[in-house]
């Protein structure tokens, strides 16, 4: 690819190269990419600021409000074209193969899967479209909710630094994950809980620990929900008062890079709060495989506030 430049009109082989002559023009990359290239909100028609080359021209909007609120207002045309050729973009670069549960799209600020439903009729004619295989093709098992399976055995690791109270607790070494089941309950199903802050650490500086954990996983053909008890706008108001402030910029995308290493092993639950984590994780082990196909943070999400196109993150 060449890079011409618009002020003299030379040309570069290398983007690097082609940024490093604009010091000739007493130009810095920002000033030349605004001068040449006036890339407008969509919405509100306000310049879009220039951060950085991917950014400038990737983003369409100067926040995410903006987006809803286009996405509400412009013809539907016009919507499903610019979400389509997002979608195309972003899993054509990310290598993504199989459709992505919900809480990627919310961590990457695209469209959820609500309404890629109401503007193609269903979410799996849009991942056709795509030509993206539907991983999570089932819905929760009947009466998810309602029925309680507090009472089941659980071994939880004798590593684990603060469990969860369960009444059938069994301490046993795993070799992966905090918790899991036994006898015909098993599925190799398991759970790994994370405290906010833990939550932070792993998918942090800890992030290759967790991959190589992740990797003993997928080698015993195994499937683990993570279960963080926090969610997101808990985690980044947290980090805001924190005196140890993690980069949640690298902690997202380490996120949004596990889903998609691991499409078919893992799955990440923001339960809210311990006593969630203790709700969910019974439930997890005792349908075990039946929720691997399950995008169970979709539907946690739609019973605590609906799942209408929302923001779940406050930092980009």
């Amino acid at each position: 690819m060449k890079y011409k430049c618009k002020e003299c009109g030379r040309e570069f082989d290398s983007r690097r190269g082609f940024h490093l002559h604009l010091k000739a023009h007493a130009l810095t990359i920002g000033d030349y990419y605004v001068k040449h290239f006036d890339r407008r909100d969509l919405y509100t028609n306000d310049r879009i600021p220039f951060k950085n080359y991917d950014q400038y021209f990737r983003d369409n909007f100067t926040s995410y409000d903006n987006f809803i609120k286009w996405v509400n207002s412009a013809p539907s045309k016009d919507v499903k074209a610019l979400l389509k050729s997002k979608a195309q973009d972003k899993f054509s670069y990310k290598g993504i193969g199989l459709s992505p549960p919900n809480l990627y799209y919310d961590l990457a600020e695209m469209a959820n899967i609500n309404l890629y439903k109401k503007l193609w009729g269903s979410y799996s004619n849009f991942l056709q479209e795509l030509e993206i295989e539907n991983f999570y093709t089932k819905s929760l098992p009947r009466n998810f909710w309602e029925e309680s399976h507090d009472d089941i055995e659980i071994f939880v690791d004798t590593r684990e630094k603060a469990p969860l109270k369960f009444k059938n607790a069994i301490d046993n070494k795993l070799d992966f994950g905090d918790y899991t089941v036994g006898g015909e309950l098993y599925s190799k199903t398991f759970v790994d809980r994370k405290a906010q802050d833990d939550f932070r650490h792993t998918f942090g500086k800890d992030i290759d620990r967790f991959r190589r954990e992740m990797d003993r996983c997928v080698q015993f053909d195994s499937y683990m929900f993570v279960v963080a008890e926090t969610n997101i706008e808990k985690l980044e108001n947290h980090n805001k008062r924190s005196k140890f402030k993690s980069n949640l910029s690298y902690l997202w995308h380490n996120v949004r890079a596990l889903m998609v290493e691991y499409p078919t092993n893992l799955q990440i639950i923001f339960a809210h709060n311990r006593a969630g984590a203790k709700k969910i994780i019974p439930k997890i082990l005792f349908y075990g495989k039946d929720l691997w196909n399950v995008d169970l943070q979709y539907f946690i999400d739609e019973k605590v506030h609906g799942l209408e196109q929302r923001r779940t993150r406050i930092s980009a």
